[in-house]
């Protein structure tokens, strides 16, 4: 039996696995606009200072790293008084639960289950804007992100397209990795099968550039991470290398072709590209802790100014930097650098880890795209996936992640 804290914290990461999959509904009746996950993390962060003891001191490098790294760039340019608190509370309150949570194995396996099938609810949204018009089934309050129009497309609940993609690329990676698994059951196998088919699906509708930029390296890293590294697994290599390259001719073809015509897939890549260039501009400009917390918006001169430079054409500037990651490489400066690099040193040891679970080896696939998402192509603050390979490693590395247990279970 769990003791009650234990029961607590699987409720909890039950919660966020269905949570995670709605930052762009706004819970009605407040005097701002939060999502269901603000929430949430308040109710989680006395569980996981009640959980601390279980952690190890891989957590307590991100934790520090990531206070020293907004600590100096605050007292340094000073800070947006809502950003620092968002800083200090939901970020880092967040990262410590998701830690806790990462080192329980009930937690972690409620969290793998309730996360896809999230995903399957967002998929059947999706189909409902796209089949019969986002404007009917727009469920979007949440004004803290920026909510366009996004006629003839399908979105769920998150701010736009992309952020969508993103996520259903993990959902389906996490899928196929569980698919694959040796020991997944044959029942079990059937209904991952049907959630792996449904995502294809939408990912392939979904006409969106982050589809290409993150789904296709976690399905490679899902096929190569659930086997051995032997002569059928290399052969398996081949046969998904072969299918990647089949769906992707198919998705160029017919679905992204005319983006392609209308120049609006390049457009968008050269804005995304100028933002993040000028998001890194800190790093050689001597800027050494960054411009400050909730200072995003400075990017739009420095954009405007590399897009000059590299003869980059898009049709408007951006208002932030479209990365979370270069974000706070532009807000924190060199710390934050430092920051990610312990952070992506946990990552690969935890891929590394042997023996893993199957929900482990799920979430690693979750903190590889958590860390692709937050690169390549989101840059809101409030996206809490996007924190998610910043402590997913952390707990996993603190024990209890090689233990065996049902892989069809996840």
């Amino acid at each position: 039996m769990l003791p009650r804290n234990g029961i607590a914290l699987t409720i909890w990461a039950a919660g966020t696995g269905l949570a995670l999959w709605v930052p762009a509904w706004a819970v009605p009746g407040l005097p701002l606009p939060l999502q269901v996950m603000d929430l949430w993390v308040i109710l989680g962060i006395p569980i996981g200072v009640g959980s601390l003891g279980r952690l190890g001191p891989q957590a307590g490098w991100i934790g520090a790293s990531f206070l020293a790294s907004i600590g100096l760039s605050t007292l340094t340019n000073g800070a947006e008084p809502l950003i620092l608190g968002h800083s200090l509370v939901f970020a880092l309150g967040f990262l410590l639960v998701i830690a806790t949570v990462a080192a329980s194995a009930p937690a972690r396996l409620a969290f793998v289950r309730f996360f896809l099938i999230g995903s399957g609810f967002s998929a059947g949204l999706f189909l409902l804007q796209y089949l019969f018009g986002a404007q009917l089934f727009d469920l979007r309050t949440n004004l803290a992100f920026s909510l366009p129009e996004q006629f003839g497309r399908g979105f769920g609940l998150f701010p736009e397209v992309s952020t969508f993609s993103t996520h259903s690329g993990m959902a389906f990676a996490m899928a196929v990795t569980l698919f694959l698994l040796p020991g997944t059951p044959g029942k079990a196998r059937l209904g991952l099968g049907g959630l792996i088919g449904l995502l294809l699906i939408v990912l392939m509708l979904s006409r969106s550039t982050s589809m290409l930029l993150v789904t296709p390296i976690l399905f490679l890293l899902a096929v190569v991470l659930t086997r051995k590294p032997d002569p059928t697994a290399i052969l398996r290599l081949g046969v998904a290398t072969a299918i990647l390259s089949g769906i992707l001719a198919i998705y160029f073809t017919q679905f992204y072709a005319d983006r392609l015509e209308t120049a609006s897939a390049t457009r968008s890549a050269a804005m995304r590209l100028a933002s993040i260039l000028g998001g890194l501009s800190p790093l050689w400009s001597g800027e050494l802790f960054g411009v400050g917390l909730g200072n995003n918006h400075e990017i739009t001169r420095r954009a405007y100014d590399i897009g000059r430079a590299f003869d980059l054409s898009f049709g408007q500037l951006p208002q932030g930097v479209n990365s979370q990651i270069i974000a706070r490489v532009f807000e924190e400066g060199w710390p934050a650098v430092a920051h990610f690099a312990v952070a992506a040193t946990l990552t690969l040891r935890a891929l590394r880890l042997p023996g893993k679970d199957a929900a482990t080896s799920a979430l690693c696939l979750l903190a590889v795209g958590s860390l692709l998402g937050a690169l390549m192509v989101t840059g809101y603050r409030g996206i809490y996936t996007n924190w998610l390979w910043l402590a997913l490693p952390a707990g996993l590395l603190a024990g209890g992640a090689t233990r065996r247990s049902d892989p069809g279970s996840a």
